[in-house]
């Protein structure tokens, strides 16, 4: 932690996104929440939350708080009522054994807005969620959402998830931001399958951070051949994307008559998540260095944005890719 904040001190950086809640459906500290109590749901990997959110806010860096939504295996095991069903009544598990929640039960909404209005009351400036949409596995194809689900497709009801979410969470004084999958910026068959709406979430959102890893492209993606290869081409095309696909919500605000738009919102701001690792799992790919950060900064940039995340799982960030402060 240290090595970060000193990162963060001495560059460009100015924000750190913190796993509140995290893959594993862990609380990453003894939250005095009572369902966290009761389905054991959290472990102390921080020992001291709030000294470590003074010592931070004492470096003026912005909090981003992490909660993972509709992944998690200890509520579905624990709850099963919340879980996702095969057809025969079973729990749904992906291929890696995990089991999920079930977004159209509103009992998981509330956990999920309670978790973050902790967040909100420890001085996080902003509430992110991830995995805020459906499983992609294809063992999907089997289960069984219940009588929650009937008339409601899954783009309505992550939608709604978000708009509600937005209203319960900003009157505390936080942004909500939320992880969407790049890909449905522009694919309608990739929104479908996860549920996420790309133009729809962000008329409730303050910011929408799309997960645009050159890594993560099929070949041929905007026509290039590898997109790791190509890290400011991939960036630029999938931003100018976003460009495109935002330009209809000003056209909707413009419909005084559009009683389903969100007074509070215009559109959220673009935070895109640039890729700070090497995917040696491909075929085609180039080691991720400074020159390669860089890139995607300036791509970013020149798609007209200003703000972006860098992620590498191992928290280990090329700082010869950034800027002094």
């Amino acid at each position: 932690m240290q090595e970060l904040i000193d990162l963060v001190d001495t560059t460009e950086l100015n924000a750190m996104v913190i796993d509140i809640k995290n893959d594993s459906g862990l609380i990453t500290y003894n939250m005095d929440l009572p369902i966290v109590q009761e389905i054991g749901a959290f472990e102390n990997y921080i020992p001291n939350i709030k000294e470590l959110i003074t010592e931070l806010k004492s470096k003026d860096i912005y909090l981003i708080a992490r909660v993972v939504a509709f992944k998690d295996p200890i509520l579905a095991e624990q709850k099963p009522e919340l879980s996702i069903k095969n057809s025969d009544g079973t729990i749904f598990r992906d291929k890696a054994g995990h089991s999920w929640v079930n977004p159209y039960k509103k009992q998981v909404w509330e956990y999920l807005i309670d978790i973050s209005k902790e967040a909100a009351l420890l001085g996080f400036d902003e509430i992110q969620f991830d995995y805020i949409r459906f499983s992609t596995d294809s063992r999907m194809k089997n289960v069984d959402f219940g009588e929650d689900a009937e008339g409601k497709s899954k783009i309505d009801i992550i939608t709604e998830f978000t708009k509600y979410a937005a209203e319960q969470l900003k009157p505390l004084g936080v942004y909500v931001s939320a992880d969407v999958y790049g890909t449905i910026i522009d694919s309608k068959v990739d929104a479908e399958i996860v549920g996420q709406n790309y133009a729809e979430m962000a008329k409730y959102l303050d910011y929408i951070c799309p997960m645009i890893y050159p890594s993560h492209y099929a070949d041929g993606t905007y026509g290039i051949q590898h997109p790791d290869l190509e890290p400011y081409n991939l960036i630029l095309k999938s931003l100018q994307k976003s460009v495109n696909a935002l330009e209809e919500i000003n056209e909707d605000s413009s419909d005084e008559s559009n009683e389903d738009s969100y007074e509070d919102s215009d559109k959220a701001i673009v935070r895109p998540w640039l890729q700070d690792f090497t995917a040696v799992w491909l075929s085609d790919y180039k080691t991720y260095g400074p020159d390669e950060i860089r890139a995607q900064v300036d791509a970013v940039y020149d798609a007209g944005y200003e703000e972006w995340i860098l992620w590498n799982g191992s928290n280990n960030y090329t700082e010869g890719g950034l800027l002094e402060e």
